[in-house]
């Protein structure tokens, strides 16, 4: 099992005696970078489905505008 490292050795991984280290080697295994795929597909995912429930359910009040022009163009081309 892989050791957890915290945010004081990455920091220290970054900075040594002389300042900020200029060259840092970040290694992907292939279950981490199935993790990020995974990731970027739901969240991907996600924002399809909010856009499509804000669609379908936040009324458009253009469209209601424009709905009612064309009612009473229609009720004033009738009389």
């Amino acid at each position: 099992m892989p050791q957890k490292r915290s945010i004081k050795d990455l920091i220290d991984g970054l900075v040594d005696k002389d300042g900020l280290k200029t060259e840092v080697t970040i290694t992907l295994t292939n279950q981490t970078l199935m993790k990020v795929i995974i990731a970027l597909l739901l969240s991907g995912v996600a924002i399809i489905v909010i856009a499509n429930l804000v669609k379908n359910f936040v009324p458009n009040h253009q469209l209601t505008a424009i709905k009612a022009e064309i009612q009473t163009i229609k009720s004033h081309l009738k009389t």
